[in-house]
């Protein structure tokens, strides 16, 4: 692609890190909504193995789920909510029962793995690895790493090191495969071909590798679709596939990209998702009068759990897909949770809306003195609707983001380590990091 198509972009650029201050009320629920998400990576762990399930009430651990909780570790420490020593052995122990997973391929988990003892699962899941499940795990591994130090470091460094990238390069057009299939010994034809934040995570991981045969080419940073648009009046963006909210948020869980710098096409990538969110809370606004669940404090939809037991990928225009599954009209809590760092005001208007949410005598928010986890993955108040699930793909990037828009520790723990600095230097990131 041309460079120039990306240089409005730098313009625009964000030379330091500023973390918010937040009034007092602002603070206490933050406090709260953290704490809670927290406790879902607390709470739903096996202490023994250290896996994390994938959601409330299924005995089976989402590596995806894990890489997100191995991060929230620091997080409890620091909080109060968990003493130090408490959450390095239960990363410790989490890391340990992966070196000894055969649920992967050369070095790539499957998606699902026992809860127990980490390997492949016996519970009707499909034996198949996924490269953003993994790299969510590398990346909530490194943070642990960082903060714990030790035997801790030493056991995500190993992992990380065995991760083969490279092997998972579709040979024709150079771009990232999805998964692989254990039981068919074949690749699924899925690659990495558009942007998502998942794709930038798992280039930037890839690039990072400390093993330099398993490391991905630079030219992996460059060679998925970037299209731009925009929604009405608003600011253009590269956007995703779906539209879908998370998917410009996966790798701004990790990767402070205020301090990155641009990419070798001068994109900045925290500028891109901070359009992006925008652009979501117009189109929820815009949408008011059809769904009852969309409205001035009520956006940010995203992924999750929906009515009649469907997941829905909810997206907006700009996006390449057309499909919605009919499901407008479904919110997720961590939406608007996860776009804290960028759109500060709106995204506490909306996370106090939701606080006080009550459908056919249901909350949307239960407390965990109540035995809750907070926010419920999701409501739809037009179909008298709200989930009955709490899922570790949903707490874990709302945790993780309203973190760093208090304090950045999550940022500051990934940013400190020394493979992924040389990763973004082979990404061709232009910033001082």
């Amino acid at each position: 692609m041309n460079k120039k198509h990306y240089i409005f972009f730098v313009n625009v650029l964000l030379a330091c890190s500023c973390f918010a201050a937040f009034t007092a009320d602002n603070e206490r629920l933050l406090e709260e909504i953290s704490e809670a998400s927290f406790q879902f990576f607390w709470k739903e762990a096996n202490p023994d193995s250290g896996l994390i399930r994938d959601r409330t009430g299924k005995e089976v651990c989402s590596v995806a789920s894990l890489g997100f909780g191995l991060a929230a570790l620091p997080i409890g420490v620091k909080r109060g909510y968990v003493s130090f020593e408490q959450a390095k052995t239960r990363a410790l122990n989490a890391l340990r029962t992966l070196e000894k997973s055969n649920a992967q391929y050369k070095g790539i988990y499957c998606h699902f793995i026992d809860f127990n003892d980490g390997n492949t699962t016996n519970l009707g899941y499909e034996r198949v690895t996924s490269t953003i499940d993994t790299a969510l795990m590398i990346a909530g591994s490194i943070v642990a790493a960082e903060y714990f130090g030790g035997e801790v470091k030493q056991a995500a460094e190993q992992i990380f090191a065995q991760a083969n990238w490279s092997a998972y390069v579709n040979p024709v057009n150079g771009q990232v495969y999805m998964a692989y299939d254990i039981d068919k010994n074949q690749f699924e034809k899925q690659t990495w071909d558009w942007y998502t934040d998942e794709t930038l995570l798992i280039v930037l991981l890839g690039q990072s590798a400390p093993n330099a045969q398993y490391r991905l080419a630079p030219e992996t940073m460059t060679n998925w679709n970037r299209p731009i648009g925009k929604y009405k009046d608003g600011q253009p963006f590269i956007y995703s596939h779906p539209g879908t909210l998370f998917t410009y948020m996966f790798a701004h869980c990790f990767y402070d990209f205020q301090k990155t710098g641009v990419d070798s096409l001068d994109v900045d990538w925290f500028e891109n998702t901070r359009r992006a969110v925008l652009a979501n809370r117009d189109w929820c606004r815009d949408n008011c009068s059809e769904y009852k669940s969309y409205g001035q404090n009520l956006w940010g939809i995203t992924a999750g759990s929906g009515p009649d037991d469907k997941y829905v990928v909810l997206g907006h225009p700009p996006r390449g897909a057309n499909d919605n599954q009919g499901q407008y009209g479904t919110l997720h809590p961590y939406g608007a949770g996860m776009s804290l760092p960028f759109a500060q005001s709106d995204a506490i208007s909306a996370l106090r809306e939701m606080r006080k949410l009550k459908i056919e005598g249901k909350t949307v928010w239960q407390s965990v003195d109540d035995g809750g986890y907070g926010f419920w993955d999701g409501f739809d108040i037009d179909k008298h609707w709200v989930s009955d699930q709490v899922i570790g793909i949903a707490q874990g990037p709302m945790l993780l983001l309203i973190e760093n828009a208090r304090t950045g520790l999550v940022w500051k723990l990934m940013m400190k380590n020394h493979y992924v600095k040389q990763g973004l230097a082979r990404a061709g990131f232009k910033g001082k990091f």
